[in-house]
């Protein structure tokens, strides 16, 4: 088998068993990852979903407990449609999780608590027609048929509430059951996540182990047909390539087939070689060049190649024989001597001696082109030297110098004259010429100094006028001839300029300083007098921007801020100028005006949040009045029914005693009919006057609610007075909540006294027939000592929570104060707030007087808490509600 083979085979094992352990590490993750996700994906949403369905369930108990308790019709279906939509959502939980169903246990236990809810959904809608009947609230109903239906509304509740326990008790389990199995999934991925491992080891082991073997075996075979390590090899042949052949092979006897017994071989044949190739190098240094390699020691391709290297030496030889040749001739004049071309590389030599005979005929070229030139006076013509090389580029340059000695004194005069004509002045010629040549020096020379002195003069003149000194003038006399002329008509031009110059200065001075001049009365001629005109012009709109600025300035002063300066009659930046001290102008008055507006906005809202504070005191007075009243009368409540409850146990007494004082007990049982009429009467009372306070806290949360709203729309100023009127919503609250458990006590209170006042006039009718029955009589007295008790505990705690009323009714009306100091020092700051900006006179307002508006926002604010005190030890007359709540409007609120 080939090596190619037997490493494809070992790649091909090693793939296939990694492919295996990684095939079989999947399928292991896989099993553990879904195992893992068992509670992602099945135990938490179904827990969390009979969660769900656990808590509308005890909501919809809770909405089936307050349907029987509501006595409104309206609230009463507002309630069912509560209870349907609970028993919806509760529907669409249980149905969702049917998905998440896992086994057969949970299956049943999914049934079961779908069985349980219908049972529950039919004792519901029971109850819920039970209590929708209105029997139980019609006057003109019986009282047994009130109580019959009383008493299997209760039932039916009580059944829907035995079944709705064990639903929720289902559901406990159930979601308990889940967990129970996320944990035992837990447990099942921690044994697959072992095993999986264990498996994993082993086979990837077995995969090692057989891969480690086969590559034995083909490092073995490998290293047979190699003969010695790959790496003395590979030096071995690095070495030959870089010509090295003496490097020592060491090969066993009874190897003839290795690659290393292959590559001495090669190393004896490549020494033959190179012996002979320097035995034939020798022979041609000494000038032997005859000798050529012995083709005969070769065989194959050596020897081909030996007999190439001795053709490739014959053929170089015969070249430069003839290349040799063709020099000679050259070197006698002959320049049309021809030579053959060689073929190849070869050419080369052909290429240099045409290139020197190129060379010799250019030169030659070159010196008749000079030579005819000088005939025809082309002085300026040279010979290009960068044409030729080496001696033949210095004999064309030494011709190109012997011209140039000649030709560049006349060309320096000719560049002189040129520049000077063309006003760039050069400096003086310094090179040192002979015979006429000097004497050409000297005279240009001469008229470049005079040229200097003229341009000296001119750059003076120019410099003082850029540095102000226009007094400054040429001195004319160092001049000659036409040059004198040229300076004396500069120094005269600039006589006529200046003065008019001098004037401009002197007024813009006097202009830069604030020092504005009359205008300039003097006559200039041509453009001195446009300066003089532009001048005036400047000094006009001058004084027309300081004019408008003393009036701005004049009007401020006044508090006449409205007031605005006419931009049209200004021009240019001037007008630019005016119009952004009118815009600053704007810019400042418009904040100005805005808090005019809002000081008296503030003002009006300080003013009526005082009033809103007077108006929730009066109520909070009627408040404690009616708390004072609700006070007297449970204490006649609590007297009245401990007087009931005493006759009770006298007429009990009386009854075991002997049936001869029946008639009196009869009496007796009379007066407890007609002291029971007048305590359900005061417990009706009672429950109004409840009613009454009730609405005075709704309307004190809204009081509170609307100062709170005022106080943000205060801003900063009435951030005190919005934590009072929170605070005073709070208590507000507080009390709704003291009158809601109020009204919950009388009204079972109200109930208890009905029931005791039916059995109290049940037994008056059969007080009659107590002659023949003393025992009824003494268990209907009996019972009628129990509900007397019971009253009196009920009088006493409904006493209690009125007395806590009394005290937070205490609180609001010191809240109260608090809030109307506040509103009051909100309308001081308001008015101070008008006062500073009333300096200010705006067209369309008017000025703000603090004195008038402090009278016409004057309110008459709350008593101190004493006086709430003292008023409230006064008899309390019975206040109407005008504002009916109830217990649903204030949840909303």
């Amino acid at each position: 088998m080939k090596i190619a083979t037997r490493i494809k085979v070992l790649a091909s094992i090693a793939a296939l068993g990694i492919v295996s352990l990684i095939a079989m590490s999947e399928y292991t993750v896989n099993r553990v990852f879904t195992e893992v996700n068992y509670a992602n994906l099945n135990s938490i949403p179904s827990i969390s979903k009979l969660a769900e369905a656990n808590e509308y369930f005890l909501r919809l108990r809770i909405s089936l407990q307050r349907h029987v308790i509501l006595d409104d019709a309206d609230e009463k279906k507002n309630e069912e449609k509560s209870i349907n939509s609970k028993k919806e959502k509760v529907d669409n939980a249980i149905s969702s999780y049917k998905s998440l169903i896992s086994d057969e246990k949970d299956k049943s236990m999914y049934e079961a608590e779908s069985n349980k809810l219908s049972l529950y959904y039919q004792a519901m809608t029971t109850v819920i027609d039970l209590s929708s009947s209105n029997a139980l609230k019609t006057p003109s109903a019986k009282q047994a048929d009130k109580v019959t239906l009383q008493s299997k509304l209760n039932s039916a509740l009580k059944d829907a509430d035995v079944i709705g326990k064990d639903v929720t008790k289902l559901m406990d389990q159930h979601a308990e059951y889940n967990l129970q199995l996320a944990k035992q999934n837990a447990v099942n991925a921690v044994l697959s996540k072992d095993t999986a491992l264990k498996i994993s080891m082993v086979f990837g082991a077995l995969v090692l182990l057989t891969v480690l073997g086969m590559v034995a075996l083909t490092l073995r075979i490998l290293m047979r047909q190699l003969g010695a390590e790959p790496s003395d090899l590979a030096e071995l042949s690095s070495n030959f390539a870089q010509g090295d052949l003496n490097q020592k092979i060491v090969v066993q006897e009874s190897d003839k087939t290795s690659v290393a017994y292959s590559i001495k071989s090669l190393q004896d044949t490549l020494h033959s070689i190179v012996e002979s190739l320097n035995h034939v190098s020798a022979q041609h240094d000494a000038g032997d060049i005859d000798v050529d390699v012995d083709v005969s020691r070769f065989k194959g391709g050596y020897a081909d190649m030996a007999a190439g290297v001795n053709k490739m030496v014959a053929g170089h030889i015969d070249m430069n024989k003839k290349a040799l040749a063709c020099v000679k001739r050259f070197g006698e004049g002959d320049l049309t001597a021809t030579l053959e071309q060689f073929p190849g590389k070869k050419a080369f030599v052909n290429v240099a001696i045409e290139q020197v005979r190129s060379n010799i005929n250019a030169l030659v070229t070159d010196v008749n082109v000079l030579s005819a030139s000088a005939v025809a006076g082309k002085l300026s013509t040279r010979a290009d030297a960068s044409k030729h090389q080496g001696d033949f580029r210095k004999i064309v340059q030494g011709l190109n110098d012997t011209l140039d000695a000649v030709i560049n004194p006349l060309n320096v005069a000719a560049s002189y004259v040129d520049s000077i004509a063309k006003g760039n002045i050069p400096a003086q010629i310094t090179d040192t010429y002979h015979g006429d040549f000097n004497q050409l020096k000297d005279n240009l020379n001469q008229c470049i100094t005079a040229v200097n002195s003229l341009v000296n003069d001119a750059n003076t003149l120019s410099q003082a006028a850029e540095q102000g000194k226009l007094s400054t003038r040429a001195d004319a006399s160092k001049h000659q001839g036409d040059f004198r002329k040229i300076i004396e008509g500069v120094n005269n031009t600039l006589d006529s300029v200046v003065g008019p110059l001098n004037v401009a200065a002197d007024c813009v001075e006097r202009i830069s300083k604030g020092d504005i001049p009359d205008s300039i009365t003097t006559h200039y001629n041509g453009d001195f007098n446009n300066i003089k005109d532009n001048l005036n012009t400047c000094i006009h709109a001058i004084n027309n921007l300081v004019i408008d600025a003393d009036m701005l300035a004049e009007a401020a002063a006044d508090g006449r801020v409205s007031v605005r300066a006419d931009a049209t009659k200004h021009q240019g930046d001037f007008r630019k100028v005016v119009e952004g001290v009118n815009a600053t102008l704007e810019t400042i008055v418009a904040p100005i005006a805005a808090v005019k507006e809002a000081v008296e906005t503030i003002t009006t809202a300080a003013n009526e949040i005082a009033t809103g504070n007077n108006d929730l005191s009066q109520r909070t007075e009627q408040q404690a009045s009616s708390l004072e009243e609700t006070a007297a009368s449970m204490e006649q409540l609590a007297s009245t029914v401990k007087n009931n409850a005493e006759n009770a146990k006298q007429a009990n007494q009386l009854a075991v005693a002997a049936s001869g004082v029946a008639v009196k007990g009869g009496e007796v049982v009379g007066q407890v009919v007609s002291t029971m009429s007048a305590i359900n009467s005061s417990a009706k009372k009672i429950e109004d006057i409840i009613s009454v306070i009730d609405g005075i806290a709704f309307q004190t949360n809204i009081l509170a609610l609307n100062a709170a709203v005022e106080a943000a729309r205060a801003g900063e100023q009435g951030r005190g007075f919005a934590v009072v009127a929170g605070e005073v919503r709070n208590l507000a609250q507080r009390s709704a909540s003291a009158a809601k458990e109020i009204k919950e006590l009388i009204s079972d209170s109200v109930s208890k006294t009905a029931e005791g006042t039916t059995q109290v006039e049940q037994a008056g009718k059969t007080m009659q027939e107590i002659v023949a029955s003393v025992q009824r009589v003494t268990d209907i007295m009996g019972e009628i000592t129990a509900a007397s008790s019971e009253q009196s505990a009920g009088i006493d705690q409904v006493n209690a929570a009125v007395t806590s009323m009394d005290e937070t009714t205490q609180q609001n009306a010191a809240l109260v104060e608090q809030a109307a100091a506040a509103a009051e020092s909100l309308v001081e700051q308001a008015i101070q707030l008008a006062d500073v900006v009333s300096v200010f006179k705006l067209e369309g307002t008017t000025r703000l007087g603090a004195k008038s508006t402090h009278k016409a926002s004057h309110v008459t604010l709350v008593k101190s808490k004493s006086a709430v005190k003292a008023a409230n030890t006064h008899q309390a007359k019975k206040v109407e509600a005008k504002t009916g709540t109830d217990d649903n409007e204030w949840e909303e609120f």
